[in-house]
């Protein structure tokens, strides 16, 4: 990706207390997932390997993402005293472009982004929410999810969101993807992911690192 191309560093502010993961970090990325995984689902000795299976699958997601990951986050809780097991990852994939005909107003591109789910048989479930400084289409789902592939103790009851929202003055987009295992909420878990998407915006420079991303 060049410079030019370069969509942008998003700036989100997350309420409550969030940590950051860094691949270039393994020992302290290695920790922050493994206080995460204790958070989410406990310490009984019965979950040894739901919290294996999820600590594999939070390390896979940054191997899998690789360049097009600009940023991941745990929260530890929404508020003193509230514990919110959510992850959140910020990716921009470099394959992702809409037509240079749509030009760039960002209802335009997410109108783009829509027709051409719809073309793929994946427009199903995608709903416009508000961003500060752009356009924004949402979908979630609520399912059972197996940790780590074919391995039935590791299956999980998980909420999953995923945001594409624009990039100003580009053809860019950027997707938000947020998964919980507090499924018997999920309404609660994608208000606050609407939330912080809503409330983002998209700083000028280009992303260089991961510690890059910016919070406030």
């Amino acid at each position: 990706m060049t410079e030019s191309d370069a969509p942008g560093r998003l700036v989100l502010r997350l309420p409550g207390t969030w940590v950051q993961l860094d691949p270039r970090r393994r020992e302290e990325t290695a920790r922050r997932i493994r206080r995460y995984v204790e958070l989410a689902v406990g310490r009984d000795d019965d979950r040894v390997q739901v919290r294996a299976g999820l600590r594999h699958a939070l390390a896979a997601t940054m191997d899998v993402a690789g360049e097009d990951l600009q940023s991941m986050l745990l929260c530890h809780e929404i508020a003193p005293g509230a514990p919110t097991a959510l992850s959140l990852s910020v990716l921009v994939p470099r394959d992702v472009r809409i037509s240079p005909a749509v030009g760039t107003d960002p209802q335009a591109v997410i109108a783009g982004f829509l027709e051409a789910m719809q073309r793929i048989g994946d427009g199903e479930g995608w709903e416009q929410i508000p961003v500060s400084d752009g356009a924004a289409v949402r979908r979630w789902r609520v399912g059972e999810v197996a940790l780590v592939p074919d391995d039935a103790d590791t299956v999980v009851r998980q909420v999953s969101v995923d945001v594409w929202r624009t990039v100003p003055e580009s053809k860019r987009l950027i997707l938000v993807h947020a998964d919980s295992v507090l499924a018997d909420i999920p309404h609660t878990v994608v208000r606050l992911v609407d939330a912080i998407v809503g409330s983002s915006r998209v700083a000028p420079q280009p992303v260089a690192h991961m510690a890059d991303v910016g919070l406030s």
